[in-house]
């Protein structure tokens, strides 16, 4: 009796190849879901970033006078604290701004024009 060459793949295999593939393509739709929340986390960070120095450049512009204030401005709240510092014309100018996660805190020391 002639035995014939079996071709081809047996079921067991298929259904191997079957999960193999699936738990690839599970975790590639895992990953690129994460990939898209972290995008748009860094882009919150960014904006509130582009905030905080933008508050630091108008302190520059205009030394604001030592205190607190604090506010809301394309969504993000910030708060700015101004204080004296050591030499008579220099300030301390601290900016937090929060977005959502963690807030972005800048330090800057500004000059204070003499009048």
């Amino acid at each position: 009796m002639l035995r014939r060459q079996a071709r081809g793949f047996t079921l067991v295999e298929v259904l191997v190849a079957l999960v193999v593939l699936a738990v690839g393509v599970v975790a590639l739709q895992r990953l690129a879901v994460r990939s898209v929340g972290v995008i748009g986390d860094d882009a919150r960070a960014t904006d509130a970033m582009l905030l905080a120095r933008t508050l630091l450049a108008e302190a520059a512009l205009a030394p604001p006078e030592p205190g607190h204030s604090e506010g809301v401005r394309a969504g993000l709240r910030w708060a700015r604290d101004v204080s004296r510092s050591p030499h008579p014309r220099l300030r301390e100018v601290r900016v937090q701004v929060g977005h959502g996660g963690a807030d972005v805190e800048l330090v800057e020391l500004i000059r204070v024009p003499t009048t």
